[in-house]
């Protein structure tokens, strides 16, 4: 036990559970399939492998349930772990799920170029209580797309913002996200 960060150590800088999915060409190359292969309809797989890529989502078993060039949609279950004390769903879960659907879309988005994808911002608001299982949905149109793709190119770096909605089972608006993203481009 190590007292001075908690009730157990946390692994250092680069520890072996710290995967990246850019600099690594091994890595990137396995990514890159997976998501090909989530774009062919195999979504269960490519769900427990995101998992894995990023534990923090691991708890609450949100699952990719459609990917296509455009857009990214994720099922939030409705479960007691991403239900808060009043027995609905809690807004941290609401927003890891737009988080999730906004990053995914971006990186499907890039297709095969190696970036590195931080969240810099998140400003989200909740017009209504969420009572169900939720879906969380970003959109990329090819404008916004190309706007990406130029300043990538351009300085190799950029911000953008990218918007996510999350709906309940009547397919009612319970979360709106708006998610800036910093990307850089790696060099291989």
């Amino acid at each position: 036990m190590d007292h001075e960060r908690g009730r157990h150590a946390i692994p250092s800088r680069g520890a072996s559970w710290r995967r990246s999915i850019g600099p690594g060409v091994k890595t990137g190359a396995l990514f890159q399939r997976a998501l090909q292969s989530a774009r062919s309809g195999r979504l269960t797989m490519f769900s427990r492998l995101m998992q894995e890529v990023v534990p923090f989502n691991r708890p609450h078993r949100i699952r990719v349930v459609d990917l296509s060039a455009d857009q990214c949609k994720v099922l939030l279950p409705w479960r007691r772990r991403n239900l808060n004390h009043v027995g609905t769903m809690h807004a941290c879960a609401l927003a890891t799920a737009a988080e999730y659907a906004s990053g995914l879309c971006l990186l499907n988005a890039m297709e095969h170029q190696q970036v590195r994808l931080v969240m810099a911002n998140l400003n989200i608001t909740y017009p209504r209580r969420a009572q169900s299982a939720c879906t969380a949905v970003a959109k990329l149109d090819s404008q916004h797309l190309a706007d990406i793709l130029a300043q990538l190119d351009k300085e190799g770096r950029g911000a953008f913002v990218l918007k996510a909605q999350v709906k309940n089972a009547d397919n009612e608006v319970v979360a709106s996200a708006e998610i800036t993203w910093h990307l850089k481009r790696l060099s291989a």
